[in-house]
């Protein structure tokens, strides 16, 4: 039996400002950071078994702390509380990349873990925290312009620590961490508003249809990113790769925000079909082009487009329209499980992308982008 509880939430703008640097810091600091411990790791030289290691215990510690902290979250008398303990180990994992010693490899593995920790205990509260305080007929917009300003940070932040050393990279992400610790506790509101919302079980989230209907085409996509990424990085090289890298999130971040707005006039379903169509075309063209140097050019707009759109929809507003007035951390993070997972897989399947033909690859990648339309084509509109 589901249980009803009173919950806090304040709607004003307050509120939602708190909401909107809880998720641009967070976004902007992590996956820079990411990548730059990443980096960090294999220019030590430590030897692809300790890199594939270390990457493991980063993927066990997200995971794993997501879902302790969905649970751990409801112990707190106050929501802002626990966000800002998840916060401030943000700030003390990347202060240990200070004095990383890749070479240490039991201290190597401790800051991977933490790190995966400081990621994973509170995002899907942090994701959550921004649908509680949006509502469904603005959610679009205020998720386009967040997810816009994310890139943006994205961008600047991973440039600026490329060209920095180290250390000075490791003291910056733990100053970025703080700055958004302080500024979310500066404006973090103290009167709250109150909800009923009732709580949910894991068994009636991944049995409710309609949620299905909507999570399968995020596995797909998800799947189809992280496995034809590798298979582009052979083909194209790592310069090249990396221009597709930057583009996602440059174009991304611009398709978000026009994509945001129509989100919240003709419907999130529509939105999110034209991803689909968008990015089956680009893998198609880099399939029958391969030859061709414009059909990369073309596949980096395509893929730009379609990642803003996703990852506007399935990491900021799906998953809250469809919990509605449920607790909303459950569906967040079963909602992020699928591009975790993903990241991971991405990892064992490295090694073996080179010997994949890039026209075999793309094709099937369209194909199955056209398949993840259909349960789209049965799923509800979440925009009433």
């Amino acid at each position: 039996m589901a249980k009803t509880d009173l919950v806090h939430y304040d709607f004003s703008k307050k509120g939602l400002l708190a909401a909107f640097i809880i998720v641009v810091n967070t976004f902007s600091w992590y996956f820079p950071l990411y990548f730059f411990f990443e980096d960090i790791v294999r220019k030590s030289h430590a030897g692809s078994s300790i890199l594939f290691l270390t990457l493991t215990i980063h993927y066990v510690g997200t995971i794993g702390s997501a879902v302790v902290g969905t649970s751990l979250v409801n112990k707190f008398l106050r929501e802002h509380t626990f966000l800002r303990l998840w916060m401030f180990a943000g700030v003390i994992s990347s202060a240990m990349l200070i004095i990383l010693d890749a070479y240490n490899v039991a201290y190597l593995l401790s800051v991977s873990f933490l790190l995966g920790i400081s990621l994973g205990l509170g995002f899907p509260s942090g994701l959550a925290y921004f649908g509680n305080y949006t509502h469904e007929d603005n959610r679009g917009r205020l998720g386009g312009i967040t997810f816009s300003a994310s890139s943006l940070g994205m961008l600047i932040i991973g440039a600026l620590t490329n060209v920095f050393t180290f250390a000075l990279g490791a003291l910056f992400f733990t100053f970025w961490r703080g700055l958004g610790l302080f500024l979310f506790y500066l404006v973090g509101p103290k009167q709250e508003h109150k909800q009923n919302v009732t709580n949910v079980s894991y068994k009636s989230i991944l049995l409710d249809r309609y949620f299905v209907l909507y999570l399968v085409p995020w596995i797909m996509f998800c799947l189809v990113n992280f496995l034809e990424l590798p298979i582009v990085i052979s083909f194209v090289g790592e310069d090249l790769a990396l221009l597709i890298l930057v583009a996602e999130y440059g174009i991304g971040g611009f398709s978000a925000f026009i994509g945001g707005h129509y989100a919240d006039s003709v419907g999130r379903k529509r939105i999110i079909i034209f991803g689909f169509m968008v990015l089956g075309i680009g893998y198609a063209i880099l399939g029958l082009f391969s030859s061709i140097t414009l059909s990369f050019y073309l596949y980096m707009l395509f893929d730009g487009i379609a990642w803003g759109i996703f990852i506007l929809m399935f990491y900021l507003v799906i998953w809250a329209d469809l919990a509605g007035k449920r607790t909303k951390e459950k569906y967040y993070l079963i909602g992020v499980l699928p591009f975790i997972v993903s990241g991971y897989i991405q990892i064992l399947i490295t090694p073996y992308a080179g010997s994949v033909p890039i026209s075999v690859a793309f094709s099937l990648a369209s194909f199955f982008l056209f398949l993840a339309v259909l349960p789209l084509l049965y799923a509800p509109e979440t925009l009433s």
